[in-house]
């Protein structure tokens, strides 16, 4: 914990290439108290029997899984790829439960970097977008509900869900206790939404189930989005730290690394070195 605030990191890379017993370590011994994973590490366990394998090494370490990350999209032109995403996500929803993994995080669609996406405004009217969306929750919402799990939406810039508005629409339109936000302010920042304050006193602590520490410079037009390091960007950490003690918020902060060219030219690819220097910079934000 650093200050009273619980923080995780989302193990991607070489953290994934490892035995989960060695990333644990790794992790827990920065500092860390959580650990976030994805559906990359559920495909490479190969079976719910092996997931709840590490999901008990991660316990014996020290650390909590803070969020299961599936990010599908309920946003295409064909029907069949809507239902075969929200039919894969309803499944994790349910493996979740099963294993005792109480978050899941989620996208809206469409996503940006994926080749050949709908093009909202383009082929399809916002509505149209929305009403697939809402299509994907009206069956998510009530299983989340039934299984108890939390379904916490991300801000993603140039997704239809893309900041701290569009995102409160759809959080607000079910007013559902299991359906809130992975708050990340790097999304707001790119929009133009700086008051980090504001947003987290307006979301709360209920609708916050999750966040994500990352920084963000540029803007949300394709080719001038920008994740440097932790602590190296626009986002004003001092606004953010007054809201969650405004809110008084207990979950997790994960670090999301995306400083994808420091990462790949400073660090040499190393994901250690990106937990440790990420580690650093919370303590900075936090302390």
């Amino acid at each position: 914990m650093i200050n009273g605030r619980k923080v995780g990191f989302y193990a991607n890379g070489t953290l994934l290439e490892m035995p989960m017993e060695k990333t644990a370590e790794i992790l827990k011994n920065i500092g860390y108290d959580a650990i976030e994973l994805n559906t990359t590490w559920a495909e490479k366990c190969g079976s719910d029997a092996e997931m709840a394998r590490q999901l008990k090494v991660i316990g014996e370490a020290g650390l909590t899984l803070s969020e299961f990350v599936i990010q599908l999209d309920y946003v295409a032109l064909d029907k069949e790829v809507r239902r075969q995403a929200i039919e894969q996500t309803k499944d994790y929803i349910r493996r979740c439960a099963d294993l005792g993994i109480g978050t899941v995080n989620l996208f809206s669609g469409p996503r940006p970097w994926i080749p050949n996406r709908i093009s909202v405004g383009d082929q399809v009217t916002q509505g149209q977008a929305w009403n697939m969306v809402f299509e994907a929750f009206d069956e998510l919402v009530p299983l989340a509900e039934e299984k108890k799990v939390s379904l916490a939406v991300e801000s993603v810039w140039a997704m239809l869900c893309c900041d701290f508005y569009t995102t409160s629409y759809l959080v607000n339109h079910y007013n559902s206790p299991y359906l809130g936000v992975n708050y990340d302010p790097s999304h707001d920042q790119l929009y133009g939404n700086t008051d980090m304050e504001f947003m987290i006193r307006q979301f709360g602590a209920e609708k916050i189930k999750h966040m994500h520490m990352k920084d963000a410079a540029g803007s949300q037009v394709r080719g001038r989005v920008l994740f440097p390091p932790l602590g190296t960007g626009l986002v004003d950490w001092d606004s953010f730290v007054r809201g969650i003690n405004a809110i008084d918020y207990q979950g997790v902060m994960s670090v999301e690394y995306e400083a994808d060219q420091h990462l790949a030219r400073n660090l040499k690819g190393d994901w250690v070195k990106a937990a440790q220097e990420s580690y650093q910079a919370l303590q900075n934000i936090l302390g």
